[in-house]
């Protein structure tokens, strides 16, 4: 009866699979490529769109910065006069010619040459061109001809090549201005600006791709500039099937033609029978292996899960009987075999932890070096032989509560109170044996007392500042605060000595503890975590600043 159930249940978790995923893949397919196109055709359009913007922006900028060109040429008195050929002698003209270059040199003009011509038959060509037909031929151009009867416009021309040696065989597009000095004025010249194709069509390339095109076509419906250079110069066909961004320019007398050939992009990108194809084949063969995977390990897999599933609640002592195919016995040996590495990993790790707990405390017993007992038990001596029972007294006191608090101390942790009475023992010692050279300060926040510290912690650092800041005999002063920040313990040591040359090393230091700075970071980041520890602020001649960040 068990497995007539079993059998049934597969039987319709089986159907309930296959229909599922056919329905769920032909359903999804279908919405998620349909509205796959909309949002494609959209989004690109609309990025096509901003870059068509740009372009009509980067146009309107080049015209104006032609128009300002032309009246900075205009307001020169030096190029009128050179133009105009208004000097009397050698050196007026050269005078005026040296003031009118230099006028045309402040000028900027990028990529565009300017050729100027008076009509009194006087030329200037920058960029160091040279013109390759007749200035006469120019001026008697119609385009030129109708720029001089109407001074106050800008006229842009198409020519398959240009008149100098440098755009010769070059599509160009001439930007031709009258040149007056005032509204009053009469013409005396004209201006020209000469850009090639090549050059102008850097306002818009970026809008080039292999589905778009850009067309910049003139009155006539001649194509003067285009990303398709092979038709330059023939009219314009408009294409069906496209999005086609329009925008007129009366400035160039033209109009820019974007061309989105966005349903040639969408059918490179979108191959519709074969993904179907493709999606009928793969709900098959996943169908078929789940069927089979389904049946093959339906029961012993169940089991599994179970058993798993419980096994926290069975405190990972509940072991599973391999059952089933080759792949799930191998997986419940294997979990079996977790198990018992767990809980021997556990249990080994809790040895470790307390060993470990039990080593370090030992070190901290065994800190004080037998040559510093025996330096501080000669200065004791020489204070009694010198008669000085009250120093001797409290150097002896200080050390006996130094010894008291370290040795016959095995807590991990003192409260900060206790470890400035050890640091205080400490200081007392290193003065009577060194002098009073050094004075150290504490100063400790209201209610901070009875925060638990590491124990030992700080000594190193007041040792470190007592025989590497202040060397040769120098006075100094050690300040030691501690303050609540936030949740967290701010430990700060401050010292007016010499300070460290590279203060993102540790120095690490044998006079009395034998852990030095660094093992006090290192132990403070294992009891803590990464974000805890010792930070040095320190330049040299300018002291040294400690700080220790611990939680509360």
């Amino acid at each position: 009866m068990m497995n007539i159930f079993k059998e049934n249940m597969l039987t319709k978790i089986l159907f309930i699979v296959i229909i599922g995923i056919l329905s769920t893949v032909l359903v999804v397919s279908s919405i998620i490529i349909n509205i796959s196109k909309d949002i494609f055709i959209d989004t690109y359009v609309k990025a096509q769109q901003q870059s068509f913007s740009l372009i009509q922006n980067e146009l309107n900028s080049h015209h104006e910065n032609l128009i300002d060109i032309f009246n900075q040429i205009n307001s020169s008195v030096n190029i009128k006069l050179f133009l105009k050929q208004a000097y009397n002698t050698e050196q007026s003209e050269a005078k005026i010619v040296y003031k009118a270059e230099d006028d045309m040199n402040k000028i900027k003009t990028d990529d565009i040459r300017i050729l100027l011509l008076s009509t009194q038959g006087k030329t200037y060509l920058g960029k160091q061109d040279i013109l390759n037909i007749d200035e006469s031929q120019i001026l008697n151009m119609s385009e030129v001809q109708k720029a001089i009867k109407n001074p106050e416009i800008i006229q842009y021309v198409y020519k398959d090549t240009g008149f100098t040696v440098d755009t010769r065989n070059k599509p160009v597009i001439l930007c031709i201005k009258a040149l007056k000095f005032s509204q009053d004025s009469e013409v005396y010249g004209v201006g020209i600006a000469i850009i090639t194709e090549k050059d102008f069509s850097k306002y818009y390339e970026y809008f080039n791709s292999e589905y778009t095109k850009f067309y910049f076509v003139n009155s006539n419906n001649i194509i003067i500039s285009s990303s398709d250079k092979s038709i330059i110069g023939q009219e314009m066909q408009h294409t069906y099937n496209t999005i086609n961004l329009t925008s007129d320019f009366p400035f160039y007398n033209c109009t820019a033609y974007g061309v989105i050939e966005s349903q040639n992009a969408l059918s490179n990108l979108y191959n519709e029978p074969s993904m179907w194809v493709i999606c009928f084949i793969i709900c098959i063969i996943v169908c078929v292996m789940i069927g089979y995977i389904v049946k093959k390990t339906f029961d012993p897999l169940s089991d599994l899960i179970f058993q798993m599933s419980h096994a926290r609640k069975n405190k990972y002592n509940q072991y599973i009987t391999p059952k089933g195919s080759k792949e799930i016995q191998e997986l419940s040996k294997t979990y079996n075999t977790m198990l018992s590495e767990l809980n021997h990993y556990i249990n080994e790790l809790l040895n470790m932890q307390d060993e470990k707990r039990k080593a370090e405390i030992e070190a901290l017993q065994m800190q004080i070096n037998p040559h510093y007992i025996y330096n501080t038990l000669a200065s004791i001596k020489w204070l009694i032989y010198q008669g000085n029972v009250e120093k001797s007294t409290k150097t002896i006191d200080a050390f006996i509560g130094l010894l008291r608090n370290t040795i016959g101390n095995t807590d991990e942790t003192v409260s900060v109170s206790k470890e400035i009475e050890n640091l205080k023992n400490y200081v007392l010692i290193n003065n009577t044996r060194y002098g009073d050279k050094v004075k150290v300060d504490y100063f400790v926040a209201f209610g901070c007392e009875d925060y638990k510290i590491p124990k030992m912690m700080l000594q190193p650092f007041i040792e470190n500042a007592f025989f590497h800041a202040f060397p040769y005999d120098m006075n100094g002063n050690i300040k030691i605060f501690v303050k609540k920040v936030n949740q967290k313990l701010k430990i700060q040591i401050i010292d007016n000595g010499i300070g460290i040359q590279d203060s993102n090393s540790f120095t690490k230091t044998e006079h009395f503890t034998g852990i030095g700075m660094n093992n006090v970071n290192t132990r403070l980041k294992l009891l803590y975590g990464e974000e805890y520890g010792i930070k040095i602020n320190s330049k040299p001649n300018q002291g040294t600043t400690i700080t220790i960040i611990i939680p509360i």
